[in-house]
């Protein structure tokens, strides 16, 4: 069968996600050391190099998962679900715990996620094609 469209957005996008998240971690690794931007982040060279090493391993996974999703395999599909899934975990607490300024981050986040599922899982087309593969 062939990919639907939608399916094809999404592994794009989350393939970008994954290598945006990656060049992130590899510019924080850069700076890990720098003494200005200690200063400003008001964080530790060890904690830069941890959040910049999660940031590397997740963009990776991310976009390992992403190829995963454009192949059909269908654990790739239930990894990004379950990514989608926190991500609306996250929104929800952006709403509940955070200031104003961010809870409308969060409500896009939600529906974000929501969307994601939905053509993920939602639709026939998507139902069919990872039955396939």
């Amino acid at each position: 069968m062939k990919r639907p469209v939608m399916v094809l957005v999404i592994g794009v996008l989350a393939i970008l996600t994954g290598l945006a998240q990656m060049g992130f971690g590899g510019i924080l690794l850069g700076l890990r050391n720098n003494a200005k931007f200690l200063a400003d982040s008001t964080m530790t060279t060890n904690k830069v190099t941890y959040f910049a090493g999660a940031l590397l391993a997740v963009g990776f996974l991310t976009a390992v998962f992403a190829i995963g999703l454009l192949r059909g395999s269908r654990i790739s599909r239930d990894v990004i679900g379950l990514m989608e899934l926190c991500g609306i975990a996250g929104g929800v607490y952006a709403i509940v715990a955070l200031d104003s300024a961010r809870r409308s981050s969060g409500i896009g986040t939600i529906v974000g996620a929501v969307v994601v599922l939905y053509f993920l899982f939602g639709t026939d087309k998507a139902k069919s094609f990872f039955a396939k593969h």
